[in-house]
């Protein structure tokens, strides 16, 4: 089976084409019902536009979406070339009658869409694809909506079926890839013994949650007020670290580390006693504040490098201890280490920092049971892990007029 994927629930316009064939291999660690072959898997950033707001812009991010989907597939295509036959092709006159029928429903709210579609002339051949996998939600619902009309036309001019995917599922999913390398090489997906915890950690996401199996999941915990990955990036502005500014501040504290640089104030581990397994990261982006303020030396409100580094390790620090210490919670409530054995599933952007990496690889390790991480490129937003997660699904969705297709842009994956 072919499955195309796309992906744009925020600032990442991404797509992918993957194939898919019950599981041929049986190696220890690595059974699964599907073999999974990378095809192809492009993601197009737009992380330097949104610098200048210090955050993504909802209308900014949907706009390029718009602009960006055509030019990506064709070259998604391009390189797929020979991966896949030809189902036929449409005809100009069935072509034009597409573009007259999406003019009147796209052009209005999608114009950068309907622009770029309508000189695409490549989209009169049909891929021979199975399904189209799609990211429904949660994320900025403006963007959501410019992925879901895309799948909802190619799913109309190319009679191709439809299945919405939950973003967070996608991550989910994607700790059991074992490569994203598109070279077109069969592997079989990782088995997850379960229950499993998975800890899904993002710039918009901060959830713990017990997985019984792919598609059946428990709240554990979440955030109540700012997500990890927010909590780096408003630690890096104060900083004066542009955006993203996770990075950057990871990057502070490794070089903290390396020179022996202690930080300047002690940083709260917020809600590490709370006999609970939610999160708040209010307070500690409060406190980065006032610790701020402090320390500026001069009119010009500049920070001393050395200080920048050692607030950047503590927060750090901080950050670590309080997921650690909540892991640590979820596995000994689902019983993970006992029996069944278990496993942790980490997925989402703030997953690809070292320093947590290698403290979630050593809590494994305590429990003795395995950790599944994705790849560097699988942990930030990408349409792989989408493709996957709807290859795994046993229902896709006929689109038809796309009534069945709705942005959900606070949709939880425990519903």
């Amino acid at each position: 089976m072919l499955i195309l994927g796309i992906e744009t629930s925020c600032d990442e316009t991404a797509l992918a084409l993957i194939g898919t064939r019950p599981a041929s291999t049986a190696a220890a660690g690595s059974v699964s019902a599907l073999d999974c072959r990378v095809i192809a898997s492009l993601v197009h950033s737009q992380a330097a536009l949104h610098s200048a707001y210090g955050g993504v812009y909802p209308s900014l991010a949907k706009r390029e979406h718009g602009k960006n989907l055509i030019p990506l597939l064709h070259k998604l295509l391009t390189q797929a070339d020979g991966a896949f036959e030809k189902a036929g092709t449409i005809s100009e006159t069935d072509m034009a009658a597409h573009l007259a029928r999406f003019k009147s429903e796209i052009a209005p709210q999608n114009p950068e869409l309907y622009e770029s579609l309508a000189g695409a002339s490549f989209l009169r051949t049909i891929p021979k694809i199975d399904r189209i996998a799609v990211t429904e939600g949660p994320g900025l619902e403006p963007a959501l909506w410019v992925g879901l009309t895309f799948a909802r036309i190619l799913s109309e001019i190319w009679n191709i079926p439809v299945v919405p995917v939950n973003h967070m599922e996608g991550h989910v999913v994607g700790s059991m890839i074992p490569s994203d390398a598109p070279n077109g090489a069969w592997q079989t997906l990782f088995n997850i013994p379960m229950p499993a915890v998975a800890f899904l950690i993002s710039g918009g996401h901060t959830e713990l949650l017990q997985v019984d199996t792919i598609g059946s999941y428990r709240l554990l915990g979440e955030t109540q007020d700012d997500a990890v990955g927010e909590a780096f990036d408003k630690t890096a502005r104060l900083l004066g670290f542009p955006y993203p500014g996770g990075p950057h501040v990871s990057m502070a504290a490794a070089a903290a580390r390396e020179a022996g640089i202690q930080s300047p104030v002690e940083l709260p581990r917020p809600m590490i006693r709370s006999g609970d397994l939610n999160f708040s990261f209010s307070g500690l982006k409060t406190a980065v504040l006032y610790a701020t303020r402090k320390a500026v030396t001069d009119e010009t409100g500049a920070l001393p490098d050395a200080w920048k580094k050692g607030l950047a390790r503590e927060f750090e620090d901080a950050i670590t201890e309080t997921l650690v210490s909540k892991l640590r919670g979820a596995l000994d409530q689902v019983g993970a280490g006992s029996s069944p054995a278990g496993a942790i599933i980490m997925g989402g952007g703030v997953v690809a920092n070292h320093v947590l990496r290698e403290a979630f690889k050593k809590v494994a390790a305590e429990y003795d049971i395995p950790l599944f991480l994705p790849t560097g490129y699988i942990s930030g937003d990408n349409a792989l892990m989408i493709a996957v997660a709807g290859a795994l699904k046993n229902a896709p969705v006929v689109t038809g007029t796309g009534a069945a297709l709705r942005a959900h842009g606070t949709k939880r994956l425990s519903e």
